[in-house]
């Protein structure tokens, strides 16, 4: 610096100073007159900034670790929050930061957050796609075509979290907030499942409850931390890990979710192909020890057997299999569940018809309601309190909405996604391949499951989570940026 830019600095710094001063006046004005919008947007940002530079991580990065932690702990009541008088939700909100931020460092390192593989150029085409029919169902459907196209663009937090991940602190901040936040799913869901009503009365942020679990989402995110936590105690062997491991395996069992139960199944057979011996062991104990407990208050309980939790576990698991609905179950509460399987049935066999003969090969589009033709077949006195639109499968609203073409991609996806998954447990561990991708991978794998059987990831709870999660696993092992990367960033940027 010379003496010849001392009158620039001095202008800039008086020109901050009385930019400060009048949004001061400002702020303080609308504070005084009882209008929260500009103070609440002004001061979010400064305080996720300040905490992001003591995290050491770059904002967006920082802010995808709490929208992570707040999608798995506070579900459905986190998913509703926005700024007041300012109808963005959390997910559009970081999603929409964290695209400006890249797209800004992009254009400074001339390098785009992408990977020259197959799954990077799948999940591109087949956003590609989606957004290439987006603007012929807006003029037929208006702003429910955008509200369909979400479980589209929620896809974009894969290359992000892939992008992220290149940044060695980056990556341990969301490996972090996906163990804290699956550490917290099976108390919240006690706590939720106990006290609702207090839960939604005090837990609040603007009269919306920060907490409002939904079970099917809740469950699958259980059963992904069973096969977590199970993988930090066969590495570290920490008595910790394991009660975690029980903690998220009892509330998998208890939340009422079947899809739940099916989604820890395809994990745990992840682990048998893989021949993981060491993370199944600890999981068959406890599924033994609780088994054997169960048994033995069968035996020792004066109730009748159909009263005991060892037989609702029973008829809950063959009501999986009882798709004609010809079974007669003793359990109250369990008596729904046939006409469940027929509900999804007879919905995703009207939809797949009613796909076939209007639009086999682009799908009726977003904004269409694929709920119509269903309401026509099971429900004939015209049920108006029906208000879902999606199937309770992923693979059959994506072939509903795009047709033979968005099937395709995604079943081709979902294929890298297989290959990616064996490929990382049957590596041995090294300090260029860490162990940490599997857990990575068979989180995805739990999602993706219990998504075939509920709304999940067309809405931002799941599909965050799952984007996310396959971005971290795809990324470059940890310290060791692929070839074309540029240098690493500043994390203050």
């Amino acid at each position: 610096m010379t003496l010849n830019d001392v009158p620039a600095i001095a202008t800039r710094g008086i020109a901050i100073v009385a930019v400060g001063i009048i949004g001061a006046l400002v702020i303080g004005w609308d504070i005084a007159q009882g209008n929260l919008t500009l103070p609440t947007v002004v001061a979010i940002p400064l305080v996720l900034g300040l905490f992001a530079r003591w995290a050491g991580v770059a904002a967006d990065p920082f802010l995808g670790g709490i929208l992570l932690v707040g999608y798995l702990v506070g579900n459905r009541g986190f998913a509703q929050l926005n700024v007041p008088g300012i109808p963005l939700l959390p997910g559009e909100a970081v999603l929409g930061l964290a695209l400006a931020l890249t797209l800004w460092r992009a254009a400074r390192t001339q390098t785009l957050p992408l990977r020259r593989d197959a799954l990077n150029a799948l999940v591109l085409l087949w956003i590609a796609v989606g957004a290439t029919r987006l603007p012929f169902d807006f003029r037929q459907y208006h702003i429910s075509a955008l509200r369909d196209f979400a479980m589209i663009y929620y896809a974009l937090f894969f290359f992000l979290a892939q992008a992220w991940a290149e940044q060695p602190a980056a990556r341990r901040w969301l490996v972090g907030a996906l163990t804290v936040g699956l550490a917290l799913c099976g108390p919240i869901f006690y706590l939720f499942d106990l006290q609702q009503e207090w839960v939604t009365s005090n837990l609040t942020l603007g009269n919306v409850p920060l907490i409002f679990v939904k079970s099917d989402v809740a469950g699958g995110f259980m059963a992904a931390a069973v096969l977590w936590f199970a993988q930090l105690y066969s590495r570290l062997r920490h008595l910790g890990w394991l009660l975690l491991t029980s903690s998220a395996l009892f509330g998998t069992v208890i939340c009422n979710s079947r899809a739940a139960v099916i989604a820890l199944g395809v994990g745990l057979l992840w682990l048998l192909i893989l021949r993981q011996w060491r993370v199944l062991r600890p999981i068959a104990l406890l599924v033994t020890i609780g088994l054997l407990a169960l048994l033995i208050q069968a035996v020792t309980e004066p109730r009748p057997l159909t009263t005991l939790p060892l037989y609702r576990l029973y008829e809950s698991a063959t009501s999986i299999v009882d798709l004609d609905g010809t079974r007669v179950y003793q359990v109250a509460d369990l008596s729904d569940k046939p006409d469940n399987n027929q509900f999804r049935l007879v919905w995703w066999s009207s939809l797949i018809s009613e796909t076939w003969h209007d639009g086999p090969w682009l799908g009726l589009g977003f904004g269409r309601d694929l709920a119509a033709e269903f309401l026509r077949t099971y429900y004939a006195d015209n049920n108006n309190d029906f208000t879902a639109r999606s199937p309770h499968n992923f693979l059959l609203t994506v072939f509903g909405r795009m047709g033979l073409l968005g099937e395709a991609l995604i079943l081709a996806i979902i294929a890298i996604f297989a290959v990616k998954t064996w490929r990382a447990g049957r590596t041995p561990p090294s300090a260029i391949t860490p162990s940490a991708h599997l857990p990575l991978w068979l989180t995805g794998w739990t999602v993706l499951t219990s998504a075939c059987f509920g709304v999940v990831l067309e809405g931002p709870m799941g599909a965050t989570l799952f984007w996310t999660v396959l971005g971290l696993a795809n990324a470059s092992p940890m310290g060791a940026p692929p070839p074309s990367a540029p240098a690493p960033l500043d994390p203050k940027l």
